[in-house]
């Protein structure tokens, strides 16, 4: 029966008997015990919302390393027996000497007095700077020292000629280093800039204490008016700074992409369907699954970090997919003329599969990320697993009623109709079907060509705001950044051990083999193993400063023994050091550590991997351990994960595509689809320079898990449409998987309001592969089904066009 152009085209299943599934029956029973389910959406959404107020944010990378592996066992013996390394190190500048020693004093006097502060370093004692300062002459020094004295002494009066004296100049210099023992009180640094040395009482790497310390800190540093003094403080730097700085980024980068993936897809979605009020409907089931997936959170994983914070955006757009696709479906079915319940029911059981498939599909993806080593890809994948199963289940249950309820308003919701073609028009041939799939798996091969040119960035810091990260430094900054490094501490079982590797890598140092080793540092750095020889070479040469022809000798000479000849320098033990100083040389509680000071840029995990394997090579037995060695095994662990978790999540595409579409051709065809998708969208990475980095990562397994809903949806109806049928199959479902991939596009669009440039990329990255993606299924799926059709000779054989293939056989 001919039908008016004013029509829309039938679906082909409308022809046929209604069978109920699952999904449908689902549907009618939803509607028919609406109070009881409104109810069990309330209590469940208050649970979930009670839990999900309990989630924490923990941006420690170390707490997500693998259990068991030696550098995790050493960073968390350390942090039990000294809660770690980490410092906080502020530098100090100013115009006026004096005046800069009294800030920096009254700054330490303030810091000490706190409840939460273990110490504050700035100087030492005179009597015990002046001690250790003449330590640091070796004994070949003083040996020298000791026999030019001799000779000059020995010259007696003679030595005040001027000719003679003139032989005696090396003696200022040599005995300036005597005098310069009693100058300096305060710790010494690379950078020209006084150096306050703080150590907090909690951990570095616990939010809830470093937060609010940082930020008294900063309270503290702006109360003492340092401007006004002529003091400035260029940088404060250490671990607790970069946690604080991540941590704020974590929680303003969670509060602003909902917001605006929320404004982006909700403006899309409006203007799709031309319905205000389709807003409502398509949001509030996305709205409470977000709200029953952040009770997920909080059950499975308790915190979030800087690899699962955007979680709510992912969700957006993954989640708005299915209630894309349904409410669709039930506006083509209503435009058949179906009762509202009726239709609801008919697009329930008809796109209620597709959407079952994408979801345990996409979950199965997520869930390949179970088999990456690093722990927090392991929470990204459970986190999205999950959520994506709540989308399927929120949107399942309360969009009926939602449509129930929006269709007893006044206003009747504005129908999308797809024009039937002519009467007249001839059956498609899709003669050129072979020649375009061809020319697209040409292109795809192109495209795999260009693989090689996807960068990689290494500098963890570019994934900070823009400003933080290395390459933003001065050279002034990236001193004083250096000069903060926490250290490489490695731990030895007796002294012995420690001061054989001090001395060996002392040496190495002095000879320039180390290269990304900058300082060893330990109690032999202040009290040298051969402390006897140097405190003898001192008595000889104090004794030899009280000889009564000193008188004979330059001012300069007389003036830099003046010290060490009233008063000899005493042995000393590390007890005789302050607790602060025993800690920085790792010497704390009679423990047997030395420290290895980093060099270069060590937020580039390539440095941090040479350092790994130069510390690993000078010192392969002892304990070692640095939260460099942590991002560099995370760097190792990224590395090996990805072609692994690729390979599984492909895996997982072909057997449940196989099982949904009961056919493993199809379930090949899913595959291939999915994989030409991934070679356009690694092709557009290195044409638009998007390179890789360990935040965006994770958008691999994104991009195959949305990719495959758009694969999964097309490949459903198109198999349910049959031969001839392709255009009212794009037209319908094509034009709803387009729109599901537009809110997602949009939605991870959202991710460039982050404040770090690592969230950024990753939005970045989504968005262009999706719509590659998106792309290629909407370009091999057809033309893969239209060669089928024309090299297999179904369209000619065809009895009943636009009948299901799964049901030619009823039809005829």
């Amino acid at each position: 029966m001919a039908q008016t152009p004013a029509d829309p085209s039938p679906s082909p299943s409308s022809e046929l008997p209604e069978r109920h599934g699952i999904y449908g029956r689902y549907a009618r029973w939803v509607l028919d015990h609406a109070g009881l389910v409104w109810a069990a959406i309330a209590a469940l959404t208050l649970a979930a919302g009670l839990c999900a107020t309990q989630i924490g944010v923990n941006p420690n990378l170390i707490e997500l390393l693998p259990e068991g592996d030696p550098t995790t066992e050493a960073i968390e013996q350390l942090a039990e027996e000294e809660g770690g390394t980490n410092l906080v190190t502020i530098a100090v500048t100013g115009t006026d000497d004096e005046a800069t020693d009294a800030w920096c004093l009254e700054l330490v006097g303030r810091l000490e007095a706190r409840d939460d502060v273990d110490f504050a370093l700035y100087s030492l004692d005179p009597e015990l700077a002046w001690n250790l300062g003449l330590l640091q002459l070796s004994p070949e020094e003083l040996a020298t020292i000791r026999d030019r004295l001799r000779a000059a002494l020995a010259l007696g009066p003679a030595a005040s000629n001027p000719i003679v004296a003139g032989r005696l100049l090396d003696l200022g210099p040599l005995t300036e280093k005597l005098r310069a023992g009693a100058q300096d009180t305060t710790l010494p640094s690379d950078t020209g800039a006084r150096r306050i040395l703080l150590r907090p009482e909690g951990g570095a790497y616990d939010p809830t204490f470093a937060r609010p310390f940082m930020h008294d800190l900063y309270a503290l540093i702006d109360e003492l008016e340092p401007e006004e003094v002529g003091v400035e403080v260029p940088w404060v730097g250490g671990a607790y700074r970069h946690t604080v700085e991540d941590l704020e980024a974590v929680v303003q980068d969670l509060s602003w992409t909902a917001f605006a993936s929320f404004a982006f897809v909700l403006v899309l979605i409006g203007g799709a369907f031309r319905d205000p009020r389709a807003v409502l409907l398509i949001f509030t089931p996305l709205a409470i699954s977000t709200v029953w997936t952040s009770g997920w959170v909080w059950l499975t994983v308790e915190t979030l970090n800087t690899f699962t914070s955007y979680f709510v955006a992912v969700l957006i757009g993954l989640g708005v997919d299915f209630a894309v696709h349904l409410y669709s479906r039930y506006r083509e079915e209503k435009g058949f003329g179906k009762p509202v319940e009726a239709a609801i029911i008919a697009a329930w059981n008809h796109s209620g599969p597709p959407c079952g498939a994408a979801a345990l599909t996409s979950a199965g993806g997520f869930l390949a990320l179970w088999a990456a080593g690093f722990q927090g890809f392991q929470q990204l994948g459970t986190i999205l697993a999950g959520g994506i199963l709540f989308c399927l289940l929120s949107v399942l249950t309360t969009l009926p009623l939602l449509i129930r309820w929006r269709e007893g308003q006044r206003t009747a919701i504005p129908l999308r109709r797809v024009k039937p073609p002519p009467e007249d028009q001839a059956s498609p041939t899709y003669k050129l079907a072979p020649l375009g799939m061809f020319s697209a798996v040409g292109f795809t091969v192109l495209a795999l060509t260009l693989f090689p040119e996807i960068g990689f960035e290494y500098d963890m810091s570019e994934l900070r705001p823009e400003g933080n990260s290395y390459a933003d430094l001065d050279e002034d900054q990236r001193a004083y950044a250096e000069d903060s490094y926490a250290p490489v501490v490695v731990s030895y079982a007796d002294a012995e051990s420690l001061e054989r590797d001090h001395t060996r890598l002392t040496e190495a140092l002095a000879e320039g083999k180390l290269k990304r080793i900058g300082g060893v540092l330990s109690i032999h750095s202040l009290l040298p193993p051969d402390q006897e020889a140097r405190l003898a070479g001192l008595a000889e040469v104090a004794e030899l400063a009280r000889d009564p022809n000193m008188v004979y000798l330059p001012a300069e000479v007389r003036m830099n023994l003046e010290r060490i000849a009233s008063a000899t320098p005493e042995a000393m033990a590390p007890e005789d050091l302050p607790a602060g100083l025993r800690h920085v040389v790792g010497a704390a509680e009679g423990r047997h550590r030395m420290l290895l000071l980093p060099k270069g840029n060590m937020w580039d995990l390539r440095e941090n991997s040479k350092l790994y394997k130069e510390v690993d090579r000078w010192l392969p037995e002892p304990m070692k351990a640095s939260e460099y060695f942590a991002t560099a095994m995370v760097y190792r662990l990224v590395a090996g994960d990805a072609p692994r978790v690729a390979a599984i999540a492909l895996v997982v595409v072909f057997v449940f595509s196989a099982f949904d579409l009961r056919s493993l051709k199809r379930g090949m065809a899913a595959v291939l689809t999915l994989a030409g998708g991934m070679a356009w969208a690694g092709a557009g990475m290195a044409l638009f320079d998007l390179e890789l980095s360990m935040v965006n990562f994770v958008a691999i397994p994104i991009l195959m898990g949305i990719g495959v809903d758009v694969v999964i949806h097309l490949l459903h109806r198109l198999w349910q449409e049959g031969p001839g049928r392709v255009r009212y199959a794009l037209q319908t479902t094509g034009w709803a998987a387009g729109l599901s991939a537009a809110t997602t596009v949009c939605s991870f669009a959202s991710l460039s309001f982050a404040s770090s440039q690592g969230v950024q990329g990753m939005g970045l990255l989504i968005v262009m592969g999706l719509t590659l993606v998106t792309t290629a299924a909407f370009i091999f799926l057809p033309l893969g089904w239209m060669m089928n059709w024309k090299l297999t000779g179904e369209l000619e054989n065809l009895d009943s066009p636009g009948v299901p293939a799964e049901d030619q056989g009823a039809a005829r």
